[in-house]
């Protein structure tokens, strides 16, 4: 795993609208940040993550249904994320495998994903991110 569970955790938060743990992603890892930007729909983020950090690229995309991204994933054997791709395009049985494998935190995860989209927070999250765009 080349990701941090604490920062997904802090990333949850931001995705809720804790503009405070926003700030802080983006002094100490701008890459959640664009993470969180590109996937409520930020071009600048996901380009500067398809520069820098092409694994939560392939993860935007297969939010987005992109099967291609969705089987880099599993390649490169970040099953968590795949499951949390493959729950916001609603496989049911992504989020039995969470249970299964005791991985609340990306439900949360994802439940947080969907609240963003939902909500539309881009103005907030892309704001942030145009430092780096």
């Amino acid at each position: 795993m080349v990701y941090s569970l604490k920062k997904i955790e802090l990333l949850t938060k931001a995705l809720r609208g804790d503009k405070k743990i926003l700030t802080r992603l983006m002094k100490e890892s701008p890459e959640y940040a664009a993470l969180g930007a590109a996937l409520v729909g930020s071009t600048a983020a996901m380009q500067w993550l398809l520069k820098n950090h092409k694994l939560f690229a392939a993860f935007v995309d297969s939010v987005h249904d992109n099967k291609t991204a969705l089987q880099t994933l599993l390649k490169e054997r970040h099953f968590e994320l795949a499951a949390v791709s493959n729950m916001l395009n609603e496989d049911e049985e992504a989020e039995l495998w969470l249970e299964k494998h005791n991985l609340k935190l990306y439900i949360d995860f994802a439940v947080a994903i969907q609240h963003a989209m939902d909500k539309e927070v881009e103005n907030d999250l892309g704001g942030y991110f145009t430092l780096y765009g």
